[in-house]
């Protein structure tokens, strides 16, 4: 993935001689893809906190946006997988991006979750967590069966027991972190 273009808009009119200069197998062309839309997802999560709305609803708002369009949902979902592997050229890209999403909600979580009124132990690291392995548990699922399951309704519902936590008189819009569809 290294040395290949970030933006892919102009892959439609490219060769296929254009292509393998610029991507050298197709992992390469496929991580490209999954990162501009990381890149925009990043651009778009800083963009609407500045714009006052809550961090919560803009990784909620995240959610909808890309399942708008299932292909790449899915083609995030297979990608991820075979990430899984130590070998495979995307494991890193993979580790290091969930752990910046965990840092990030994190610390969004922090600023807004009174851990006073969390269960002795838990901490908003874990909780962070648990708001990421909802999403992508739920993401599956909706890839399974869109009809059996509203991956963004159930979350936000997880979202709304959240709120309950939060500390007041916080800014709801939280601290400028990222809110990447996990």
């Amino acid at each position: 993935m290294t040395g290949a273009p970030h933006h892919t808009e102009g892959l439609r009119t490219i060769s296929q001689a254009g292509l393998l200069h610029h991507f050298p197998n197709k992992a390469s062309l496929l991580m490209a893809v999954l990162q501009d839309r990381e890149d925009r997802n990043r651009e778009d999560s800083r963009r609407r906190p500045a714009e006052g709305e809550d961090r919560m609803e803009v990784f909620l708002r995240t959610l909808e946006d890309n399942e708008r369009n299932p292909v790449l949902v899915q083609l995030f979902a297979l990608l991820s997988a075979e990430g899984l592997s130590l070998e495979h050229p995307s494991h890193e890209w993979w580790v290091e991006r969930y752990r910046a999403i965990v840092i990030s909600v994190q610390g969004w979580l922090t600023e807004v979750i009174d851990e006073r009124n969390l269960p002795p132990g838990l901490t908003t690291e874990t909780v962070a967590r648990w708001l990421i392995a909802l999403a992508d548990g739920l993401r599956v699922q909706w890839l399974l069966d869109p009809d059996a399951v509203s991956r963004a309704e159930a979350v936000r519902q997880f979202a709304d027991l959240l709120r309950s936590l939060t500390r007041p008189n916080t800014n709801p819009a939280g601290p400028a972190g990222e809110a990447s569809d996990p």
